[in-house]
């Protein structure tokens, strides 16, 4: 009895193949899931429906019952795909920052997303409805600044109070929810201000992804200009000109539909893109600035040519390695917030937005929210995921936010403390930024905004 009879000495040589606990298969991408929960602290929706292990088991579950046959078990699957869709698959973000925590690099998100496209028939309404908007791109995303500014103007009439009133009764029935730190409408794209004197003169691609050109500043930033305004200007001042694609107005990465279930359309997008930016960089010989990580992540991993993937960069990796050595940045600012988007996480660009902010801020306080769960419009059409008023991983993130003061050893704080710490916060995504906003009381934007506000040339 002391060596546990059964357990260490047994009689039966397969012993170790008995008594296992049950792993269904379910679906290609997570079938190697050992359910150790590691994945759960790096996402924003398991505080209202699902963690990303319990999807999986969920997923597991549904498909043993379908393989069992009886009718009990099949009475019981029914049952759980009543309530399938809301918890497992429109409440996931689908960002992928589950597969950083887990040890064997399983994306929940992946499978999520392959099942919301083998649930939408090609004929379907939604289906035919994303490839007239594919098709008329450029026309529907040209009328959303328009619309944006359309419900700011209301917004400032009636006051927020009364405008928060009337869209959380609107809200459900028109599938999106309203804050305050929605967007205006982006202005229209300009001609890049003149470069800088005395600066060597290069080029350099640069795509205005779609978010940037539809949406602004939140009513109440001390900003006003658009990001694609604050791009062209930093790229002045370091002497840079710059190149737009073809057709800019049209250009999308298709994200917007792949995350939704429809890959057809988001391929057909990113190959255009892909054309389109082999054209204006001379096949891959000029850099390309992206100003959206979420946009940059996806064309790295849709792209077929490796030249053209790998000089394309994010605002931050870009400023760091082509425009610092031609940018003097000054400490203009006394303490702001940085928020590194999923996207940036997953390349690993966190180090260049703490190197920027440290160069521009004396106190800087980086955010430890995993995943502020907006994923693209995801955010607002179930609120519930990006905060939604409970202890989410936006209001309440697993772990401290990282103070960098200057003069001073790094420090930690909780997060809440920024809306009293920081004047503003700075981040990479526009969408992402909205949520940041809405959650912690301070206007979230583009870190190139910061930029500049704190760069000057620096002669040759």
């Amino acid at each position: 009895f002391l060596l546990t009879p059964g357990v260490v000495l047994n009689k039966t040589p397969t012993i170790h193949k008995e008594n296992l606990k049950p792993l269904p298969v379910a679906h290609g991408v997570v079938d190697t899931c050992m359910e150790c929960g590691f994945c759960e602290s790096a996402c924003p929706s398991g505080h209202v429906t699902l963690t990303p292990r319990q999807r999986i088991v969920v997923t597991r579950e549904v498909s043993r019952l379908d393989a069992s046959g009886t009718p009990a078990a099949q009475a019981k699957a029914a049952e759980m795909r009543q309530l399938y869709d809301y918890q497992v698959l429109d409440t996931c973000a689908a960002d992928g920052m589950c597969a950083e925590k887990c040890p064997v690099n399983i994306n929940t998100g992946r499978m999520v997303k392959d099942l919301r496209a083998k649930m939408t028939a090609p004929d379907s309404a939604s289906s035919r409805a994303a490839s007239v908007f594919s098709n008329n791109f450029g026309l529907v995303m040209g009328s959303v600044p328009l619309l944006l500014n359309t419900v700011d103007r209301v917004h400032g009439v009636i006051g927020t109070s009364a405008m928060s009133a009337i869209a959380g009764a609107v809200g459900p029935f028109v599938g999106l929810h309203w804050n305050p730190y929605i967007a205006k409408g982006a202005s229209k794209m300009q001609e890049q201000p003149a470069l800088a004197p005395n600066q060597e003169k290069k080029q350099v691609v640069y795509f205005a992804t779609c978010v940037s050109r539809a949406m602004g500043p939140a009513r109440g930033d001390s900003e006003s200009a658009s990001i694609h305004d604050k791009t062209m200007s930093v790229l002045a001042k370091a002497g840079y000109e710059v190149v737009l694609p073809e057709d800019l107005s049209n250009a999308c990465c298709g994200l917007i539909f792949d995350s939704r279930g429809l890959p057809a359309p988001g391929q057909e997008q990113a190959a255009k893109l892909e054309e389109s930016l082999m054209k204006a960089s001379q096949g891959g010989k000029l850099p390309i600035l992206c100003d959206t990580s979420p946009c940059l992540m996806r064309v790295k991993e849709t792209f077929a040519d490796a030249t053209l993937k790998a000089n394309m960069f994010e605002p931050t990796e870009f400023v760091v390695k082509f425009l610092l050595d031609r940018l003097a940045l000054d400490k203009k600012e006394e303490s702001i917030a940085v928020h590194v988007p999923c996207s940036s996480k997953k390349m690993k660009k966190d180090a260049y937005f703490e190197q920027i902010a440290r160069a521009c801020a004396k106190k800087v306080t980086m955010s430890p929210v995993p995943c502020c769960g907006m994923a693209g419009d995801r955010g607002l059409r179930y609120p519930e995921i990006s905060g939604g008023g409970v202890a989410s991983a936006v209001v309440a993130p697993p772990g401290a936010a990282v103070v960098h003061e200057e003069g001073q050893q790094s420090s930690t704080t909780a997060w809440s403390e920024v809306n009293g710490s920081c004047s503003e916060g700075f981040s990479t995504s526009r969408t992402c930024e909205i949520s940041l906003s809405n959650q912690t009381g301070r206007h979230f934007k583009s870190i190139m905004y910061l930029v500049d506000r704190c760069a000057s040339p620096i002669k040759a």
